[in-house]
């Protein structure tokens, strides 16, 4: 009996850091627009034939984050995406005249891809964030700038 009740307390604090495990990695982007131009941020999957896209706006000066537990992309170190190994791509429409955009797709690119875990500043806990499990995620930021749009070409 007393063997029994020492198992059960070992393997109630290993369940206790297993789950803790689980939930160590939780990342909530948020997209900062520091351009002069509203923005329209699509997300999801851009196929030659189909495209089929989320779509969050940003206004000038703004952040936006996911609040409301609501269709928001997830960030996990692999990079923007569902649970899985598969990657968003990612559309950014900048509502100049005419409007320009800048599509990030198949491979990563080096520097600034909004796809890439490196590419966002880890800003720690983020309170103010919806909570995707049982922990408070860590708020990743995501700084859209002018040398973006300078990128962006005309949509087609």
């Amino acid at each position: 009996m007393r063997k029994f009740f020492c198992f059960s307390i070992l393997l109630f604090f290993l369940a206790c850091s297993c789950d803790s495990n689980d939930y160590q990695e939780c990342y909530e982007p948020l997209y900062l627009n520091e351009t002069n131009v509203e923005i329209s941020l699509l997300y999801g999957s851009i196929k030659d034939d189909e495209i089929k896209l989320d779509t969050l706006s940003i206004a000038i000066g703004d952040t936006i984050y996911n609040t409301d537990g609501s269709s928001f992309p997830f960030l996990h170190k692999e990079g923007l995406s569902t649970f899985g190994p598969y990657l968003y791509d990612v559309l950014l429409i900048f509502h100049t005249t005419p409007q320009k955009c800048l599509a990030f797709k198949d491979e990563i690119l080096p520097n600034h891809d909004i796809r890439s875990f490196s590419s966002y500043e880890n800003l720690g806990m983020c309170y103010y964030c919806s909570m995707r499990g049982q922990s408070v995620p860590d708020g990743m930021l995501y700084r859209i700038t002018e040398d973006l749009l300078k990128q962006a070409e005309p949509c087609e």
